[in-house]
């Protein structure tokens, strides 16, 4: 992957020398060029040092965006005001590398995020800029801004540093970046903007954890009762998802995701027919037993799916806790997520490592499933009306019973 080939070489004391870089080196692009790139680094280390720099001291311009109000987004005046948007951070890079002896190109285009700002670009802003810098006679693309932080659903400008965006893989970075100019996508084969379009919304994240994209997936997806959405991935990666309505607003227990090692899938059931996005988030794993219920660890967005149904499904999925996604354990049945008072049910999980797999009712314990391996099946009589039904599994490192899936029953 792109950031892991960046890491390959970077050394943390050329991150480390820039970042510490002081003030009385930053007044001008000369001398903060001659301080960010010494005579003895190499081509790889100024791209390296100079990029550091940028992403951490220039903050992105959210309020300039909003109200039309962008200064200068030359190099010079972004180096003294700090503040910049897209085009400044890139010609800010370009200028810097362009002192230290490098080749370094201004690439200009469109982004696939620009549509998720949380606020309606001026109509004379478009499009997006980034760079491309020539390291051993090889032009290689990163995009300094990005990887400077994002912009929150607040509108507020959250700076992290993001090394994905740094030395990208041309087959990674086109589903986010479309050129003017083809050449500068670095493909046999250049996308058109068709192509682009149709195209799900992939976020770094998505590429730097290692899943890799259907290569027929295109948006918006015509989904049926049950569409399931499938993602190769590394065996210690997890998901959950989200499928939200026209407003952006998420849908309870409409998409169900798990993540069976060396798989993610997710099945959606639409409401009724329309237009929905479907929304997937990951992280890498943990034990099913180490989970901190009072600060879980957080998932970061991975893609963002438009689909269309042409017909709705009334019966929601069952509810999932995190020790299912922690665990990687797969439902086989059933995925109705509401079963009917006093009726009897067949049951089929694969939950790994599990020393036990038992049913609740609220409090009562009514019972476990057989195991055969990884694989727990059997039958079970649903509780009275309004008292949910509980999946769970106890481990032999924790003796309490951790939350599987939950079932309304009616």
């Amino acid at each position: 992957m792109a950031a892991g080939l960046a890491l390959a070489w970077a050394q943390p004391g050329v991150d480390q020398r820039a970042l510490s870089t002081p003030p009385a080196k930053e007044k001008t692009l000369d001398l903060l060029a001659r301080t960010l790139c010494p005579s003895h680094y190499s081509e790889e280390e100024k791209a390296r040092s100079i990029f550091r720099w940028v992403a951490d001291r220039i903050v992105y311009d959210v309020e300039g965006l909003r109200l039309d109000k962008l200064p200068s987004q030359q190099p010079e005046d972004v180096l003294r005001s700090r503040r910049a948007v897209c085009e400044g951070y890139a010609r800010l890079y370009q200028a810097l590398g362009e002192r230290a002896g490098l080749q370094v190109a201004f690439i200009s285009g469109r982004s696939s995020f620009n549509d998720a700002l949380p606020f309606k670009l001026p109509n004379n802003v478009a499009g997006h800029g980034w760079n491309a810098v020539l390291l051993k006679g090889r032009w290689r693309l990163l995009d300094v801004t990005w990887a400077a932080g994002a912009v929150d659903a607040q509108a507020r400008f959250q700076k992290g540093f993001d090394d994905f965006w740094y030395l990208t893989t041309p087959e990674q970075f086109v589903f986010t970046h479309f050129p003017k100019d083809p050449k500068w996508q670095m493909l046999a084969e250049p996308w058109d903007s068709r192509r682009f379009e149709s195209s799900p919304q992939y976020t770094g994240e998505f590429f730097r954890i290692g899943i890799k994209p259907p290569p027929d997936l295109r948006q918006p997806v015509s989904v049926r009762p049950d569409t399931v959405f499938s993602f190769r991935a590394p065996e210690d990666v997890v998901a959950i998802s989200d499928l939200r309505d026209s407003r952006g607003q998420t849908l309870e227990n409409r998409a169900f995701c798990q993540s069976p090692r060396g798989t993610l899938e997710v099945r959606v059931r639409c409401p009724q027919a329309g237009n929905y996005r479907l929304v997937l988030f990951g992280r890498r794993r943990e034990a099913a037993w180490q989970g901190n219920l009072k600060a879980p660890q957080k998932y970061k967005g991975l893609v963002e799916l438009s689909v269309r149904a042409q017909a709705g499904v009334a019966r929601p999925f069952p509810k999932t806790f995190g020790s299912f996604q922690r665990g990687g354990a797969e439902l086989l049945t059933p995925f109705d997520g509401r079963l009917r008072a006093r009726s009897r049910q067949r049951f089929r999980l694969r939950v790994p490592g599990a020393q036990e797999v038992a049913f609740f009712a609220g409090k009562d314990y009514l019972g476990k499933l057989e195991p055969k391996g990884s694989l727990y099946e059997g039958t079970v009589t649903c509780p009275a009306r309004g008292v949910p039904l509980q999946v769970c599994a106890k481990y032999p490192q924790e003796a309490r019973y951790w939350g599987l899936v939950e079932y309304e029953i009616e």
